[in-house]
């Protein structure tokens, strides 16, 4: 279906309606690999976002109402389309007062969902691959969706191609390289972009109750990894750092925050290896909570 000035137009379904990108022709293929099991929507559903890519020169823009983004230097197609999965990762979730995204890392470890948050290079990434490559449900190694409807706050999968940074890290165990080894979609000397099957990582669309937060806080003299529980005004803090929801405005937002601090658990997390770490969750977690 052609979109402004003849350009052809993806149309991505929303949880209510579409979402138009316009000017990715190039970078379809791309963008495709990223978000491989993202559904595509009816040439005649309704529209409510439309968002555009422009190239000039070596330049790129990403033009969208919900995701203010300036010009980047875009080296190539893969990052204009990461950047674009963040615009459409926006506009799916300003579609319902309901939905907010999170800059978090996910896996569902017994019984509920975990939230792994921090800095960039916390590990947040390897982390989350890690406990995948042990048997716990992945649900995303970047940004997901979390919905607010009903009385325990669910996490929902949008299943984004989990990325890796090259070189893997020095202390990764042969399990981990083996997993990352089979499941491996594309593969540069600087990322690898896996393929997850649905016994591994939730479908698109799937959710699992929010069961608590981890702070990510890597440190090259920690021993064994520790677990400390945060206090409420602590996990505020944090997922108003990590909380994107210009829909709901920052009243908004800030109410979102306080309810997902009421309603889940909180702990920082100091560790040195992912590996060790997705150990210490498994057992402190994967039997559910305490009775």
């Amino acid at each position: 279906m052609n979109g402004p000035e003849g350009r052809e137009r993806l149309l991505f379904a929303g949880p209510q309606a579409g979402i138009a990108v316009h000017g990715a022709d190039t970078i379809a293929q791309s963008l495709l690999d990223l978000i491989p099991h993202w559904p595509t929507a009816a040439p005649d559903t309704t529209v409510s976002s439309e968002i555009s890519v422009r190239r000039e020169g070596d330049d790129w823009r990403i033009t969208s109402p919900q995701y203010e983004l300036s010009e980047f230097d875009f080296p190539d197609g893969y990052i204009v389309a990461n950047g674009l999965v963040g615009a459409l990762i926006a506009a799916y979730v300003a579609q319902d007062d309901q939905l907010v995204s999170v800059h978090a890392a996910a896996a569902r470890i017994g019984d509920g969902l975990f939230l792994l948050i921090g800095d960039n290079f916390s590990g947040k990434s390897t982390l989350g691959v890690a406990l995948a490559a042990r048997g716990q449900r992945f649900f995303g190694d970047d940004r997901l969706v979390l919905s607010l409807a009903g009385e325990q706050p669910k996490g929902r999968s949008l299943a984004i191609a989990p990325k890796l940074r090259r070189p893997l890290p020095a202390e990764a165990d042969a399990g981990f390289r083996d997993f990352v080894a089979d499941n491996t979609y594309l593969d540069w000397p600087e990322m690898v972009v896996l393929r997850l099957g649905p016994e591994l990582a939730a479908g698109f669309g799937e959710e699992a109750p929010l069961r608590g937060l981890i702070l990510l806080q890597r440190e090259a003299a920690q021993g064994p990894p520790e677990l400390d529980e945060l206090r409420q005004p602590e996990v505020v803090k944090l997922l108003l750092e990590q909380i994107f929801a210009p829909h709901l405005g920052l009243p908004g937002e800030l109410t979102a925050c306080a309810r997902l601090a009421a309603a889940v658990d909180g702990w920082r997390l100091r560790y040195r290896s992912a590996f060790e770490a997705s150990e210490t969750l498994i057992a402190r977690f994967g039997a559910g909570p305490p009775s």
